[in-house]
């Protein structure tokens, strides 16, 4: 076999490896569910702490959502952190309790948490539920997540999705990407019995183990490293399907760029920087939990995974043509398989026939 061939098989094998995962958990995520066995009877105390910066616009939405969901013993803390606007005054009007917090601003949301959770300190909730002040928490979910955390004892996640503002091909893709990473794959990964990853809004802990955690300081992917710190604990995330939080994209092209190539990097940089170690860990002490995280990273964001696999073919149609040998092309063609079936029965399952065609469509819809 010449060099080009190793070359070229070596690439396809790099990208047959995520594929392989990905359609893993996403034919994991369309098992039918298993019914949850909760023991426990009395709804834990529980803390509503929402993270803010410059949000009295989406502020109220929020608090609204929330407010109907809370029993008489739970409440609601927002951190206010270096707000230059109304902030703390609409929450406070709203009835919320406000913790104002100033600082370098160099600590970003996870910073606004320590700060939240020291407040705690002197009266500590059992429970946790962190959301987003840009987020609406549909019926049932606090309690949901609540209770979840509760009977682990550790974090869960809630089913965490966004809606594209504008009907563009941008927006609509950018949403069900979302779709697949937020829902699909760590609902996948619990009814493997596995650990998941944490996605930010949404999530709810036992009070003790956030507290002690240290909250993904340095790490762009700041909920990923949280859930992976508390894995190492001993605290293992699984997903609520049952607890619905819902945002909307920015509206704007640039602005939902930024996020999403904000979270691509560190997604990456925490791959490079984490996944070999976790994988390790995992093998020698017996974890599956912390293993699977280690897992679950090696597949990056969709439209990296899509990249790679176009100059992973590019390089197998390559030595096919200027070799004859066709084992790189068979692999690149069984990724492609896939990640192709992966993804479009995860598409089928939770967003819908309609919504699967009207995307295929876009897809093939010339430039």
């Amino acid at each position: 076999m010449s060099a080009l061939s190793l070359f070229a098989l070596a690439a396809a094998v790099l990208v047959l490896v995520p594929c392989a995962i990905l359609a893993l958990e996403c034919l994991a995520a369309c098992l039918p569910p298993r019914r949850p066995r909760l023991h426990v009877v009395r709804a834990p105390e529980t803390v509503v702490l929402i993270p803010a910066h410059d949000e009295e616009q989406c502020l109220p939405a929020a608090l609204r959502s929330i407010e109907p969901e809370l029993a008489e013993s739970d409440r609601v803390l927002v951190v206010a952190h270096n707000c230059g606007d109304r902030t703390a005054m609409v929450a406070r009007a709203l009835g919320a309790s406000v913790l104002e917090v100033r600082d370098d601003g160099t600590g970003g949301k996870p910073a606004a948490l320590v700060a939240g959770l020291k407040y705690l300190d002197s009266d500590p909730p059992e429970v946790v539920v962190i959301v987003d002040a840009d987020c609406r928490v549909e019926k049932g979910a606090i309690r949901a997540l609540a209770m979840a955390a509760a009977e682990s004892g550790g974090p869960v996640q809630g089913d965490y999705r966004f809606a594209a503002e504008t009907d563009d091909d941008f927006g609509t893709l950018s949403s069900l990407a979302l779709l697949v990473k937020n829902v699909v794959r760590p609902l996948g990964l619990t009814r493997l019995g596995l650990a998941c990853l944490l996605n930010g809004a949404g999530s709810a802990y036992p009070f003790r183990p956030l507290r002690e955690a240290p909250h993904g300081e340095g790490s762009i992917a700041e909920d990923y490293q949280l859930a992976i710190d508390l894995a190492k604990r001993g605290f293992p995330t699984r997903f609520v399907p049952e607890a619905r939080v819902r945002s909307v994209l920015p509206g704007r092209h640039d602005a939902a760029l930024r996020q999403r190539r904000r979270w691509e990097h560190g997604h990456l940089a925490l791959v490079s920087r984490t996944a070999p170690l976790l994988l390790l860990r995992g093998l020698f002490t017996l974890d599956r939990h912390v293993f699977s995280l280690g897992v679950d990273l090696l597949v990056p964001p969709l439209a990296f995974l899509v990249l790679a696999w176009v100059a992973s073919a590019a390089l197998a149609l390559a030595d096919l043509v200027l070799t004859g040998q066709g084992a790189a092309a068979w692999t690149v063609l069984a990724a492609a398989a896939l990640l192709f079936f992966g993804v479009a029965g995860a598409l089928l399952r939770f967003a819908g026939p309609r919504t699967l065609l009207a995307t295929l469509r876009r897809a093939k819809k010339p430039r």
